[in-house]
């Protein structure tokens, strides 16, 4: 059946004070071009939370990033509390490469991270004392308790769990055995599907059962039987084919304990020397690209786990393997691109979107670009959304450019069961270039978002910007809600290598230090419904 579609008009204005929208001002742009958004949600997403945009962090830096359970960092919670202010409610799993090297000891206080001269990270010891800092983190958030399945141990494995729900029994949504076993050792399975599968099934199972006698010891509510990420494996082709749609026929939910299918993506990477020279500002903000990277490596483990009848995540991402390209993802194009990245999977039905935050592991790689710092503090990555602590390397704790992102999907998701859909890009726009979605509320459109992902730096001989008309969307117009209903937030930095926060602006607030300054800037529609994009902007249109 032919969906019918509108044709959607947008000009700008900003506001000068916080909930007064002011006049819309004339863009200095020739005509318009038209972006079609359809006017029911035929063929949209399945429906997403305001968890969809969610977080993964490097357990062995744990401290680092989040304090204990009687010091919290505060920077990290200011962060969080913000997110939670514009609508998110971010899973968090404490996961990664450090995860199959994590032990947990009951007499042990602060977490120990082993490491060698160069920063890699042999072992992280944790105690009572980080599980018990999860209560530190905003009512309701969630978590995904994450197993060692690197050491080869079952009894490891199992007290990370029972430690979990010994602790944090509420807080606990999901358990995780393993992190990315398509880079185990080779010895481990010998490259058999059946073999890995038949080890997880076993041990997934002792677990389940430890730790259902530890809830109903404790007189606590059960867990439900499926209660596991299955998978976690990487797109690279390492000879061991665990990805979802290698395991699910192999049987790996015989027992019905998979909650969630879990694929790990970065698009992109600085692990090596080949890879690092494509991993620039210009690729990462390539939206066909990216689009063409999800559906060839990501949608076919995304399909076999919607076939199933199960629901899939990207339980891990970001842009740049390896910790990041300093000058490219500490940069607002990195902001850009975790909200093209994330629609993209949110157009596929993915659940949710763990963003991974970390630093770097030398172990990953012989000749990657980045490295721990001399002196042994941590080599924070550069596709971090902060850096928690002072460095030699990094300098100062701060707020990064792509932080402000994170309130831009917070507020798009903000609304518990949007559905998301792709828009085309109008006729004459650069389809590479440039990326649009429309959010439906009850089957009804109620945000748009654009963001032009043309590279806009201070020696550009143009500002790439793009009028889009939106008809139904402005003041003469009804069909998408009332003049006092209908306005744009922009998220904005002066250049697309920005790279202070102070810089960039989110509806017209900075967020240096988690602290907002300046006053939130709501852009009224033009009469005919049109909206001015420079390139490197975003905005988020409200309809209703």
């Amino acid at each position: 059946m032919k969906t019918r579609a509108f044709l959607l008009p947008v000009a700008y204005a900003i506001t000068s004070s916080p909930g007064v929208i002011s006049h819309p001002t004339e863009p200095h742009h020739s005509s318009a071009v038209q972006l079609i958004v359809p006017k029911d949600d035929s063929g949209a997403s399945i429906a997403h939370s305001p968890s969809f945009s969610s977080f993964s962090f490097e357990p062995a830096y744990w401290v680092e990033f989040f304090g204990n359970s009687t010091s919290p960092n505060p920077l990290a919670f200011r962060l969080l509390d913000l997110i939670h202010q514009h609508g998110g409610r971010p899973i968090i799993r404490p996961g990664g490469i450090t995860m199959d090297s994590m032990i947990f000891d009951p007499k042990a206080g602060e977490s120990v991270r082993e490491t060698s001269k160069a920063g890699g990270v042999y072992r992280t010891t944790v105690g009572p004392a980080y599980y018990e800092s999860w209560s530190n983190f905003p009512n309701g958030t969630k978590f995904v308790s994450t197993l060692n399945f690197g050491n080869s141990s079952l009894d490891i494995a199992r007290d990370m769990a029972l430690a979990s729900v010994m602790y944090q029994n509420d807080l606990v949504e999901y358990f995780e055995l393993g992190n990315e076993p398509t880079n185990y050792p080779k010895a481990r399975w010998n490259d058999s599907t059946a073999a890995y599968v038949q080890q997880w099934k076993s041990w997934t199972a002792t677990i389940d059962t430890a730790v259902n006698q530890e809830v109903a010891k404790a007189g606590e509510a059960a867990f439900p039987g499926e209660r596991w990420w299955a998978s976690s494996a990487t797109t690279d082709e390492s000879g061991l084919n665990v990805r979802p749609a290698d395991i699910i026929p192999a049987g790996i939910d015989s027992a019905h304990q998979v909650a969630e299918y879990s694929i790990h993506s970065y698009p992109f990477s600085t692990c090596d020397p080949a890879r690092a020279a494509l991993a620039t500002t210009s690729n990462i903000l390539n939206h066909t690209g990216l689009a063409v990277y999800a559906d060839n490596e990501i949608y076919p483990s995304a399909k076999a786990a919607l076939d199933s009848g199960s629901k899939w995540v990207i339980g891990e991402f970001n842009s740049i393997s390896c910790s990041g390209n300093p000058n490219v993802t500490d940069t607002f194009a990195q902001a850009l691109w975790v909200i093209d990245s994330e629609l993209i999977y949110a157009t596929r039905n993915a659940s949710s979107c763990n963003l991974h935050q970390g630093a770097a592991l030398v172990f990953q790689s012989s000749d990657q670009v980045n490295s721990a710092a001399s002196d042994g503090s941590p080599g924070y990555s550069t596709y971090d959304m902060f850096y928690p602590t002072n460095t030699s390397l990094r300098g100062p704790a701060r707020v990064l450019p792509s932080f402000a992102g994170q309130l831009f999907l917070a507020e798009a998701f903000a609304t518990n069961g949007s559905r998301v859909t792709s828009l085309a890009a109008p006729a004459g726009v650069d389809a590479d270039r440039f990326a649009a979605y429309a959010f439906y509320d009850n089957a009804t459109v109620s945000k748009i978002a654009i963001i032009n992902m043309q590279p806009y730096y201070a020696n550009s001989t143009s500002d790439f910007a793009v009028k889009i008309n939106i008809p139904g969307a402005g003041q003469s117009h009804h069909g998408w809600g009332s003049s006092s209903q209908t306005y744009v937030k922009r998220l904005t930095a002066p250049y697309v290598n920005s790279k202070n926060a102070t810089d960039v602006k989110w509806a017209g607030q900075t967020f240096e230090g988690g602290v907002p300054s300046g006053k939130v800037q709501q852009e009224m529609l033009a009469a005919d419904g049109t909206v001015t994009v420079r390139g490197s902007e975003a905005v988020l249109v409200f309809l209703k």
